[in-house]
């Protein structure tokens, strides 16, 4: 699926008496984010621009609408604005209010979202792509827990005194922090997949545990992907796929980088020849086994040895 933000006629949009705000006008030169707090705020009229825009509220209770649908703001929510989204800000003059603001063109993310469209082939995308997405609004209005409340405030406190404060390096700082927030918020608007994602990991924690358990102790041995079907009781496709979210990797690599590392280790001890280490972790040919090694590692067992018994 691809993700992208789509631009408007700007002209036509203000000649309608829509406001536009541009990020040259509103951010530092050559520092693509800005932070800032509100004690004060009018209500904003409709209006669009073409950075991300978050707001959390601390304190205080406003109206925001966004493409006409309106959400009731209060303490402890946050909400995400994508670039050139029509939204509109209704606060009453009286209102007590306390909102940390962040806004970012998505280039500070990755300098890649610099051109549009954007595919998701590239890893930075998750950091934004759930706030893209015409058919979801649960960005327009984020409640916290209790604890993700306080993780958010502590981390958009600590932005905001690294961009007033300015030191060196402030930039890489505040783009660290911005990626943090930005994962805990993709969290909270995936919080049904979350669940599911933890009662399935509950379910197989178990019988993976089991698995990984059997071939870290059978490794040296012949091991194919039936076996452990079997053992676990699962069918190819299902292991296939635990297995990968379980540890990261497929079976095959999983079992070949444990080998791999357990013949380094073999490597280090003198009295062992190249030969024994190879049937000792599981390889059944001389030859494979060197030319495996070396894929992994960039030199021959041979050669690795020569380096680790210096």
């Amino acid at each position: 699926m691809s993700i992208y933000w789509s631009q408007v006629d700007i002209e036509e949009l203000t000649g309608s008496g829509v406001v536009y705000f541009n990020s040259k006008m509103e951010m530092l030169e050559g520092l693509p984010c800005k932070m800032y707090k509100l004690t004060y705020q009018q209500s904003l009229w409709t209006h669009c621009h073409d950075y991300f825009q978050i707001w959390y509220v601390a304190k205080g209770t406003f109206q925001h609408s966004v493409n006409q649908q309106a959400y009731e703001i209060s303490k402890g929510d946050i909400f995400v604005i994508p670039p050139f989204t029509l939204h509109s800000v209704s606060i009453s003059p009286d209102e007590d209010i306390e909102i940390y603001g962040c806004e970012f063109m998505p280039a500070f993310v990755n300098e890649r979202f610099q051109e549009m469209p954007a595919d998701h082939a590239f890893f930075d995308v998750g950091f934004l792509e759930y706030f893209l997405r015409q058919e979801m609004n649960a960005q327009s209005k984020i409640t916290l827990d209790s604890v993700t409340d306080v993780t958010v405030q502590n981390v958009l406190k600590d932005m905001l005194i690294e961009y007033e404060r300015r030191t060196p390096f402030f930039q890489i700082s505040l783009k660290a922090k911005l990626l943090v927030l930005l994962s805990i918020l993709v969290r909270q608007v995936n919080g049904e997949l979350l669940r599911e994602g933890f009662e399935k990991s509950e379910k197989y924690r178990g019988i993976m545990t089991r698995v990984v358990d059997h071939i870290h102790n059978h490794y040296q041995e012949d091991m194919n992907l039936n076996d452990l079907c079997t053992l676990s009781n699962l069918s190819r496709s299902t292991f296939c796929i635990l297995f990968k979210e379980w540890t990261g990797k497929t079976f095959n690599r999983y079992l070949t980088d444990l080998r791999i590392l357990q013949a380094m280790m073999m490597l280090k001890q003198p009295e062992l020849s190249v030969t024994d280490v190879c049937y000792s972790t599981g390889f059944n040919e001389l030859s494979y086994f060197c030319r495996i090694f070396k894929k992994y590692t960039g030199i021959s067992p041979t050669d690795f040895r020569k380096q680790a018994i210096k």
